[in-house]
């Protein structure tokens, strides 16, 4: 029986070239490893001083092999300067991935407090706002007054309970931070006695992103202007203000122009997230250098703390197709920066305490008006920095 032709090809022509191509899918190794990088650049309060710098890295590789004595290490390229090798450490006392967490809920209490909710950029607050909430009223199943949060791709790092041998850095057995001039550019190499060898070589463009810094002046209607430079490879923005009424009511507002509970975004986002979030005005574009926090808002709640967020780009590297073992690994970047609203927090905090031009003899003469007032809000910074957390000088 002849062949059948079809385009001067035959039924059987056909046959072996789909059984080449399946044959090349099918060499694809499986995965047996993933390694995640989470590179975090922090200013501000968040890194623990006014005009502060410091930079977080999170290292954490998950494989599907099992070893009781579990060693791994992480070789980075000279340039982040956190010494010749990291030690990925399995925690003491991790869970197993195919066990159950010890969970038993408590009684569950309804919340009480009363929220006043803003959004949005400019110097007026729009028609409708702010959305009061008041939590002691709030009913199981109905519907959030916080507005809709974001449908965001859930990102799922390596974890104890997700694989079967887990290992991450920092860690007890070094816990070195990187320093604030550290880059992640160049040839990384991942080896462990439960993993395949990973060497990726990761580009300038995907390096630690530079740090925010906004400057925040309040306008002569009372709203605050924030403006930044541009941030290099940063692909969107979000900021957020909490503070408090006298009366202990929480102010809360977003520079997203869709009603959303300010905090409901995860630390990283997906790169495919971040551009709809842009598109839909949740995230402000790259391309943004400002935001006018509305005069309600600055009104509303006296020292008001002030988050900023860059989402950065991400890198993902894997292994070769020839490969006798798959291993996939995943650099996720982003900066942060925590202040305080309407303040200049550098030039409060440098403000010369009680000793000036003057040295002892400050400590001597009565305090002016705009000293006492000086010296009342950097006592009042310090305060918030200790119930944060966050030492300030």
């Amino acid at each position: 029986m002849k062949p059948i032709l079809i385009a001067g090809a035959s039924l059987s022509a056909l046959a072996l070239a789909a059984t080449g191509a399946f044959a090349q899918q099918a060499a694809k190794p499986k995965i047996d490893a993933v390694y995640w990088l989470s590179a975090e650049t922090v200013s501000g309060m968040a890194a623990g001083q006014p005009n502060g710098v410091e930079k977080n890295l999170l290292l954490q590789l998950g494989s599907v092999r099992r070893n009781p004595a579990p060693s791994a290490d992480h070789l980075p390229p000279s340039a982040l300067r956190a010494g010749d090798r990291l030690p990925l450490v399995t925690p003491a006392g991790a869970p197993k991935a195919d066990g159950r967490p010890d969970y038993r809920p408590g009684p569950q209490q309804q919340p009480k407090g009363r929220i006043e909710l803003y959004w949005g950029c400019g110097e007026t607050a729009p028609s409708g706002q702010p959305v009061v909430i008041d939590l002691a009223t709030m009913k199981p199943g109905a519907p959030s007054p916080f507005g809709a949060v974001p449908n965001v791709r859930a990102l799922t790092p390596p974890s104890a309970l997700r694989h079967a041998t887990y290992g991450e850095w920092p860690n007890e057995r070094k816990d070195t931070r990187v320093p604030r001039d550290a880059s992640l550019a160049g040839e990384h190499l991942v080896q462990g006695n439960y993993s395949p060898d990973m060497r990726f070589t990761v580009a300038p463009a995907n390096d630690f992103l530079a740090p925010l810094a906004p400057r925040n002046a309040p306008l002569a209607s009372g709203a605050v202007k924030v403006a930044w430079p541009v941030l290099a490879n940063a692909r969107g923005y979000i900021l957020t203000v909490t503070g408090a009424r006298e009366d202990g009511t929480i102010v809360m507002w977003t520079s997203s122009a869709v009603r959303m509970p300010g905090m409901a975004l995860p630390d990283y986002l997906d790169q495919g997230d971040i551009a709809r979030l842009v598109q839909q005005r949740i995230l402000l574009a790259p391309e943004a250098t400002e935001c006018v926090v509305p005069t309600a808002v600055a009104k509303a709640a006296s020292s008001a703390m002030l988050m900023m967020t860059a989402y950065g780009p991400e890198a993902s590297y894997g292994s070769p197709r020839d490969a006798k073992e798959g291993w996939a690994v995943k650099l996720l970047t982003r900066a942060r920066h925590m202040g305080m609203l309407g303040m200049d927090l550098a030039a409060m905090m440098s403000g010369g305490d009680d000793d000036d031009e003057d040295g002892a003899n400050a400590r001597d003469r009565p305090a002016s008006p705009a000293e006492a007032r000086q010296k009342r809000k950097r006592g009042l910074l310090r305060g918030l920095g200790s119930a944060l957390g966050v030492p300030l000088p």
